[in-house]
């Protein structure tokens, strides 16, 4: 194995509800306000390029990184991904807030949470939702580049 392609899961229906929420926002601009059929496929386009827009990062053995931005499925842009080799990586469960001031409200979540440690510095490389495939991606790096995994699952 000469590299590994680490990519967040998505959630399918938030797909589906993207492109529902673009299609009725088209339609509803377009009758509404007498938009032009332009402007119309315009905001359609952008609102497909967004619905399938995503990015991975690719880890190689000789620690020659890549960050991935990917179209549906395909890789479109490269660039370049500087980081430290890591002295070990830790799996670990962490909780969120997101916070909406103008509104007032709090959103919290939980991820499993994979990332490279190098001395007192972190790079976060994955944030997943099960832990299984948190655990199946550190595993793969660890053996890919040679260093110890830290499941802190187990504490």
């Amino acid at each position: 194995m000469d590299y590994v392609i680490i990519r967040e899961s998505e959630a399918p229906i938030v797909k589906v509800f993207s492109f529902i929420t673009i299609f009725v926002f088209v339609v509803t601009s377009f009758f509404i306000s007498k938009f032009s059929i332009i402007l119309g496929v315009l905001f359609f386009l952008i609102g497909l390029f967004l619905a399938g827009f995503s990015n991975a990062y690719r880890i190689t053995k000789d620690f020659n990184n890549e960050k991935l931005f990917i179209l549906y499925g395909r890789i479109f842009w490269r660039s370049k991904l500087d980081l430290e080799f890591p002295d070990y990586i830790s799996v670990f469960h962490a909780s969120f807030v997101s916070r909406d001031e103008v509104e007032g409200t709090e959103d919290k979540f939980k991820k499993w949470v994979v990332r490279f440690f190098s001395d007192n510095r972190f790079f976060t490389i994955l944030e997943e939702n099960d832990y299984h495939i948190a655990l199946k991606s550190a595993n793969e790096l660890s053996e890919l580049l040679g260093v110890e995994v830290y499941d802190r699952s187990k504490k």
